[in-house]
């Protein structure tokens, strides 16, 4: 017997002498282990917008914006709309800026053949530079203080906490020489952007509209800094119609569908409504967009209390546009262009003028991408006119803006905390006095990385829901 066996083995060694190498065997063809560039940076998008706009009933990242806001409210799980910590930074760090770099990384490594393709890597590279700078500026914007300059480095478990105002005028240099490299004459990720599809022209507006915002972002806290952004922005061109509106498109069918269809519809999951804050702000001045925000009860729009358990069929729940598969997620739009530059004419900002006009084009932006009628009359109202609206801008402004980022719940709170209005006070069952003003540091911070947790929750003034941002000047 084993004589046969070494006969066998030998004449199959024999056998296999022409084979390909053996060790291939070891290869998982099936999953793989190299990716281009392309789909590392289509993945980082489509993982932001989820992270950005995704549903949740707790306070853990960015979509508890909305929560925090007062936009909507969940009527059974209590624990966003209450403040109950939970908060991760991990997916925009790990899923999202770790797939922008590598994404350059593997781009940057490519050998252009043609002057074409010279200006297609530019162009790629540029654009990924956007989205990073985009990407930063939220983590700022929750927390303050963050990793930065030792971030995305896995050799360092222990990054340092950067400041946070230092980092906001570098990610606006950064962000102005990125939209600089941009070549219009060129191609770039083509069907792998899953907001422009390559279009450089449109990113081109992209990057100073985000400019623009940012610049505003910090008007109070670096004046000089800021207007210059600003003006800079809008003499190179910012969008101007909501043809330019920076929206990640979707796929009809899961996973790659909008997540509120997929919460809403495959999960049949019955959980928000919307304030009655919110509501009742909107019925004041009989607001059209009501249709496309909720559905109705019994012919009317009704809001719950936020933060308090409601009988869920009571009350407005989200409108069918969020019952589409395919609803695009907005990262950034005309609309708000149009308010940043109201406020920048009110405070004189060089090279925009005209507040009520920029005011009037927001709001009528906001109706004309929601499909909605009645602009004219609603501008006319005394409750809306510029001229006549309720209080200083910063609360004519905030109010509408509030509104009109109905689909952007972490710029409206961000915006809300920038501008203090609409006036919102905390759930009375809420785990703070005030409507937070900040996120909490991830928890797993003050273990793993403690010592840098602790000298940014100093340098700060303290890790808490009330602790200012530095550009949230009173």
């Amino acid at each position: 017997m084993k004589t046969i066996i070494k006969s066998l083995s030998i004449a199959s060694l024999l056998l296999c002498s022409s084979c390909e190498d053996l060790t291939l065997l070891n290869v998982d063809v099936k999953n793989a282990t190299v990716a281009s560039g392309e789909t590392f940076f289509a993945n980082a998008q489509r993982d932001l917008s989820d992270h950005l706009h995704s549903s949740t009933y707790l306070a853990n990242g960015p979509a508890s914006g909305r929560l925090f806001v007062q936009q909507i409210t969940s009527v059974t799980y209590l624990e966003g709309v209450t403040y109950v910590q939970n908060f991760s930074w991990d997916a925009l760090y790990r899923d999202v800026l770790k797939d922008f770099s590598e994404s350059a990384k593997v781009i940057s490594a490519t050998t252009p053949l043609t002057a074409a393709e010279e200006i297609k890597k530019k162009n790629q590279l540029a654009i990924i530079e956007i989205m990073s700078v985009y990407t930063y500026s939220i983590l700022v914007d929750s927390y303050g203080n963050i990793p930065y300059s030792q971030a995305l480095d896995f050799n360092n478990v222990l990054p340092k906490y950067d400041d946070a105002k230092t980092v906001y005028l570098d990610l606006i240099s950064r962000l102005s020489a990125a939209t600089a490299r941009l070549d219009a004459a060129g191609t770039s990720f083509g069907s792998a952007d899953l907001i422009y599809a390559g279009n450089v022209s449109k990113w081109i507006k992209m990057g100073n509209s985000l400019k623009l915002k940012l610049g505003m972002r910090i008007i109070d806290a670096a004046p000089a800094e800021a207007a210059a952004a600003v003006s800079a922005a809008v003499t190179s061109g910012v969008f101007t119609s909501n043809a330019a509106n920076a929206l990640v498109t979707y796929l009809p069918e899961f996973p790659n569908s909008n997540p509120w269809w997929s919460f809403l519809v495959r999960q049949n999951l019955k959980y928000y409504v919307g304030t009655d804050v919110f509501v009742n702000t909107m019925n004041a001045v009989s607001d059209p967009r009501r249709t496309a925000f909720f559905a109705p009860v019994n012919g009317q729009y009704l809001g719950a209390e936020s933060g308090a358990v409601s009988r869920y069929e009571s009350f407005s729940a989200l409108g069918s546009r969020f019952l589409v598969p395919t609803l695009p997620n907005i990262m950034l739009d005309y609309a708000s262009v149009e308010f940043l530059l109201a406020e920048a004419a009110e405070r004189g900002i060089a090279n925009v003028t005209n507040a009520e006009s920029h005011y009037n084009a927001a709001i009528t932006a906001s109706f004309q991408y929601y499909g909605v009628s009645g602009i004219a009359a609603y501008l006319a109202q005394p409750a809306v006119k510029y001229t006549t609206a309720a209080g200083s801008w910063k609360q004519k402004i905030g109010t509408q803006k509030w509104i009109a980022l109905f689909e952007q719940g972490f710029e409206a709170w961000t915006e809300y905390r920038r501008l203090d209005f609409p006036v919102l006070k905390a759930p009375a069952a809420a785990m703070a006095a005030k409507v937070p003003v900040r996120f909490i540091y991830p928890i797993s911070e003050q273990t793993v990385n403690g010592g840098s947790y602790d000298a940014a929750a100093k340098e700060i003034g303290g890790d808490l829901y009330a602790t200012r941002l530095f550009w949230d000047v009173q």
